[in-house]
């Protein structure tokens, strides 16, 4: 297995290059799905967010409208996490848990999700009509910031920066943004943690991390790939990198169950079961909707084509995503019923493929002499 280290390559992306075109185009895909979402629910925004239709969530909406003092578009049934997101972010350090998240479906499990509703909700000060727009915005810029990092990890491997498309087009990052949900923030922040890793700035790197960890806890999955493989690159263990994104989760979860309390009768995680049970119980309707089985099948063919690229193509980016091919595994049924949440649940491991697959493997040393060293204090 060769070692694509990132000691034998330049410190650090070229300055803007290659950024702009990307930062350009995520701009342009995330207006068009906001604008997509106001022409089918009336120029309503809260179409975006997918409040929910249904009866045993008429008491959720009625308290939303109640406190928009309007009426929202809506969706079928249950709606999506952006109504929790949206309800998170009108308090989200749960100041007044009995006002607005007493209508969480899953309290402490939806609240362990921070970052996202924080950043739209600006803590809490901003007004409910203001934070159905924010959201939007919010996805945006995570939008924006996931292609560039994205694309500076490809071109790190010997690719083109417009590799960076791979998390822009992702179909997991498509849907995250049309139910205005928080693994876009998540899996943007994981990859500027990815890449100030590798440009030997260990403290943003840290930094980031934690923030990806907090907008979505099962990042913790893919900073231990990252872990992995910066062992096997240094023989050092990364403790500061592992341990304070994990005790940062840890202890914000510890806050919300102080702050928080489960409905009765609610099992607050409810996507993992046994081995491969949730993908076997899903056949069924798969072969009853064929976009579903090609899509699901697609995804599961690239799982063991993402091993076998990071074991030719090691590097850290692959190493994060693979964790996440052994959480799908443990998936239930509610996750692999449709591709629109199983391409969601796993969303690394698409964009880790087509960067791996598509990368020579070997330096970029295009412009590196206007790349600036790496301070020594930074590195481990």
């Amino acid at each position: 297995m060769p070692d694509l280290s990132a000691r034998s390559r330049p410190t650090r992306a070229p300055l803007n290059q290659g950024d702009h075109p990307l930062v350009f185009v995520a701009i342009i895909l995330g207006v068009l799905i906001v604008a997509a979402s106001l022409l089918r629910h009336d120029g309503d925004i809260a179409g975006l967010v997918k409040f929910g239709a249904g009866d045993t969530v008429a008491e959720r909406t009625a308290h939303v409208e109640d406190v928009l003092g309007r009426d929202v578009a809506t969706v079928d049934l249950l709606g999506h996490d952006g109504s929790m997101f949206f309800l998170q972010a009108l308090d989200p350090f749960y100041l007044s848990p009995d006002e607005h998240a007493v209508h969480l479906d899953r309290p402490i499990y939806r609240a362990q999700r921070m970052l996202f509703p924080t950043i739209a909700g600006l803590g809490g000060l901003l007004p409910p009509g203001a934070v159905l727009w924010t959201m939007a915005l919010t996805n945006i810029a995570a939008l924006a910031l996931g292609t560039v990092a994205a694309g500076r990890l490809a071109f790190r491997l010997g690719g083109t920066h417009w590799l960076g498309l791979a998390f822009l087009l992702n179909p997991g990052v498509i849907f995250e943004f049309d139910i205005s949900g928080a693994g876009i923030a998540a899996f943007a922040a994981a990859l500027w943690g990815t890449l100030t890793l590798e440009e030997g700035r260990r403290r943003q790197a840290i930094v980031w991390f934690t923030a990806a960890v907090l907008a979505r806890e099962v990042m913790l999955l893919y900073l231990a790939g990252v872990c992995v493989y910066r062992l096997w690159q240094t023989r050092r263990i990364p403790w500061l990198l592992g341990s304070i994104p994990a005790l940062s989760a840890a202890a914000w979860a510890g806050y919300v169950r102080l702050r928080l309390d489960s409905h009765d009768g609610v099992t607050e995680v409810q996507e993992f079961g046994p081995p491969f049970g949730g993908m076997l119980d899903s056949i069924e309707n798969w072969l009853e909707n064929p976009m579903d089985l090609a899509v699901i099948a697609g995804l599961i063919i690239v799982m063991p084509l993402l091993i076998l690229r990071t074991w030719q193509r090691p590097n850290a980016l692959a190493f994060g995503a693979i964790g996440f091919i052994l959480i799908a595994i443990m998936m239930t049924q509610q996750v692999w019923w449709r591709f629109f949440d199983i391409s969601r649940a796993v969303v690394p491991i698409l964009t880790a493929y087509v960067i791996t697959a598509f990368s020579p493997g070997a330096p970029n040393t295009e412009s590196s002499n206007n790349w600036p060293a790496t301070s020594s204090q930074d590195e481990e």
